[in-house]
């Protein structure tokens, strides 16, 4: 496998939907812990950075996080919040064309020198993780690894991540390579306990999905984390993001970013499941749900199977269910015109007050 070079032609939109869900998790994710009292400092790490813009200068992932973080120079300076900006290329032609296009940029944030510090490494990644990871542990992280390819986030790695705390983070992978190198025995050490039957089985559009559960079979039952996919699809092809957050108001942010992006599914740059063909669709006399729909249904039956259910417990369900609060309002505001459940004010259906400044609600069901 020969890894293609990206930056030599200018970036294909599937790599600008990638950067473009990259930046803006950032900059959601970024003032929490610049506000937050208790954080003093944080870790962007970007791991695999190229040498930081295509041949037409449309920014990568590293000129992203320091226009980022330019960009809220007035809450640093308020708070005094400190950044350091971890960024690694292993290749050394593009470390040095990247070295040089970062010395440039730091002069733009010369009134950020006391709290803002930029580390460039040309390293292999799995040396320089290893080495930075206890230092990792003591802070406030948001890791970035668009690797080419899908053989270095193995498992030690991705237990080591699962594993930090207050650690946010995205990786890229080329799904579909599963399926064309099953039979390659030295692509699949990397993966040694990968299903080849049920890969050989997965339909092409959801290798993203599998990989996915690949992921979450790994992590260990008392762990908060949470993971969920963006699939990208170019040609026959499929690409994909994994996010992962051990804390409820990240996976809320990324959830938003996601369906903003996709309002149809929430999870890919195309429609993944043929929801557009829903209504034309019948199947044994009844038509086909749409993701939407088929959540709604779920949280429709999970109320009215209790005799009164929380605000907090329909919150968590919806994230359990990689949706957005808005999706199930709708199902509350049925319900209530249906005289199911008794509904009095706002539903208190958000993460400030679900888990920051709690106010528990109960909705009581009418048999």
């Amino acid at each position: 496998m020969v890894a293609k070079d990206l930056h030599i032609k200018p970036f294909p939109e599937e790599t600008l939907t990638k950067l473009e869900l990259f930046e803006k998790y950032l900059r959601g994710w970024l003032p929490v812990g610049i506000v937050n009292s208790r954080i003093k400092l944080a870790n962007i790490c970007d791991y695999f950075a190229g040498p930081g813009e295509d041949c037409n200068g449309v920014k990568g992932s590293p000129l992203r996080i320091t226009q980022v973080v330019n960009d809220f120079t007035s809450l640093i300076l308020k708070y005094k919040f400190r950044i350091n900006v971890i960024v690694n290329e292993k290749k050394k032609l593009k470390f040095e064309q990247l070295k040089d296009r970062l010395d440039s940029e730091k002069k733009y944030l010369d009134h950020l020198s006391e709290y803002f510090n930029l580390i460039v490494y040309n390293s292999a990644f799995k040396e320089l993780f290893f080495r930075q990871k206890s230092n990792l542990s003591n802070y406030f992280n948001f890791i970035f690894l668009d690797q080419n390819g899908v053989k270095e986030i193995t498992e030690d790695i991705f237990l080591e991540l699962i594993n930090l705390p207050r650690t946010d983070f995205m990786f890229f992978i080329s799904s579909s390579v599963f399926k064309r190198f099953t039979e390659d025995k030295n692509f699949m050490r990397y993966f040694p306990d990968m299903d080849i039957e049920k890969i050989r089985k997965t339909n092409q559009v959801e290798m993203h999905r599998l990989i996915l559960e690949y992921y979450r079979d790994k992590i260990p039952v008392r762990s908060k984390v949470k993971l969920y996919p963006f699939t990208i699809k170019k040609g026959r092809n499929i690409y994909g993001l994994i996010f992962g957050s051990n804390h409820p108001l990240g996976v809320d942010k990324f959830l938003k970013i996601a369906w903003k992006k996709n309002e149809l599914n929430g999870e890919a740059n195309f429609d993944i499941d043929s929801d557009h063909q829903t209504k034309q669709m019948i199947l044994f006399g009844n038509r086909r749900l749409s993701k939407i729909e088929k959540f709604q249904t779920e949280l429709k039956n999970l109320i009215l199977s209790k005799d009164k259910i929380s605000n907090i417990e329909i919150y968590f369900f919806t994230l359990e269910c990689g949706h957005i609060v808005v999706h199930s309002l709708e199902v509350l505001k049925k319900l209530k015109s249906e005289g199911k459940i008794n509904l009095f004010g706002h539903p208190n259906i958000s993460y400030n007050k679900c888990c920051k400044n709690v106010q528990l609600k109960y909705f009581k069901i009418i048999k």
